[in-house]
């Protein structure tokens, strides 16, 4: 299975490798961060009425700022609105920004390092923003006020191309797919084209308020599209008879080891026989919060090499699995079948750290 994006020599990849970085760049978790809180307290969900139906008109995956605005508007059960802002910086933070406000009128926010496996035992390498256990996802959803019959449009910020994360664990651990959008646009042209704003103070809701002697009434499932290091190593081994392929989202200079790994110890180069689909070929070059146009799309893909209706599965990775979620999510507005697409979880830093994988450059 050869690589399609060639690494190149140094001086013809000096732009690539001052590119920007897309994928996690911030510093693995503290053992602090690793280690178990009790849960404290829990929000009740907005209905326990099992005969509850959130009336939307909202369809697809991506969704204009003006149809969201329509459905929020809507006095009928409108879809619950979900601000998912992450950054590679750490001098801007998501959950900061949501409780400082402005954010979208009644939104709520849903933090993927928060909502995350973490401690010794569901995460010993210390990965960042892996899948979390199905208890504390259901417990999330309660607080954040989401039932399985609920629309729900996840948002960011201006500068965050990140959302799509959020999107993916989602529908992974069982919120039905057709009810989770990603707003095509970001807060600025919410406010911008008159969408409802929200002031003032607002606490986030935390692992660490929930309380773990509540039975959760949300219903929810493992996390399912995802592989294992394990699965990713087979196809590696199994080259051209593998029944997979590797998509990669990280920046051209990353992948060839021609720029240097944001994580210590992470080395740098691809694995072998992967393809190379920098996010930046996916994101509106003018507008972050923007996905390109399928159109678009078809042409990054095809120019990487990638055949999006490719019979072997296609296992998209990154630099921590954040935007490996976007490559999912460009393949699926391309009309690629999502249930032949996984998310490898621990990607590159997982890949990169240990020291017996193999590793071209």
């Amino acid at each position: 299975m050869p690589t399609v994006r060639k690494c190149l020599p140094s001086v013809i990849l000096s732009f690539a490798a001052t590119r920007l970085s897309l994928t996690s760049a911030f510093v693995l978790s503290t053992p602090a961060h690793m280690t178990a809180t009790p849960f404290l307290s829990r929000l009740p969900p907005r209905s326990l009425s099992s005969t509850h139906l959130s009336m939307s008109s909202l369809s697809g995956n991506l969704v204009s700022v003006e149809s969201c605005i329509e459905a929020h508007n809507s006095k009928d059960n409108g879809p619950v609105f979900v601000d998912a802002s992450w950054y590679l910086s750490s001098d801007q933070n998501g959950l900061v920004d949501y409780e400082a406000g402005p954010r979208i009128d009644g939104a709520k926010f849903f933090d993927i390092d928060d909502v995350a496996s973490k401690g010794e035992i569901l995460n010993p390498k210390g990965l960042p923003h892996m899948m979390p256990p199905k208890e504390l996802f259901e417990k999330v959803m309660d607080a954040i006020g989401i039932e399985r019959s609920d629309h729900v449009v996840i948002y960011g910020k201006e500068g965050c191309m990140f959302t799509a994360r959020a999107w993916y664990q989602l529908r992974a651990m069982g919120h039905p797919a057709d009810q989770v959008h990603l707003m095509q646009g970001g807060l600025k042209e919410w406010r911008d084209k008159g969408g409802k704003i929200e002031t003032g103070l607002k606490k986030g809701i935390s692992s660490e308020s929930l309380n773990d002697s509540i039975d959760a009434v949300y219903v929810g499932e493992e996390a399912k599209g995802i592989v294992s290091i394990d699965d990713v190593l087979a196809t590696v081994n199994n080259g051209n008879d593998a029944d997979s392929i590797i998509l990669d989202a990280r920046s051209a200079g990353r992948f060839c080891a021609e720029a240097p790994e944001p994580r210590e110890g992470v080395r740098g180069g691809h694995m072998p026989g992967s393809f190379n689909v920098p996010a930046t070929e996916l994101i509106d070059a003018n507008d972050s919060t923007k996905i390109r146009q399928p159109e678009e799309l078809q042409i990054a893909f095809r120019n990487a090499g990638v055949d999006v209706n490719t019979e072997k599965q296609i296992i998209c990775s990154c630099g921590s699995g954040v935007m490996a979620a976007l490559i999912a999510f460009a393949l699926e507005e391309c009309g690629r079948d999502p249930s032949k697409t996984v998310v490898y979880d621990g990607s590159w830093t997982e890949w990169g750290l240990d020291p017996d994988t193999p590793i071209d450059k």
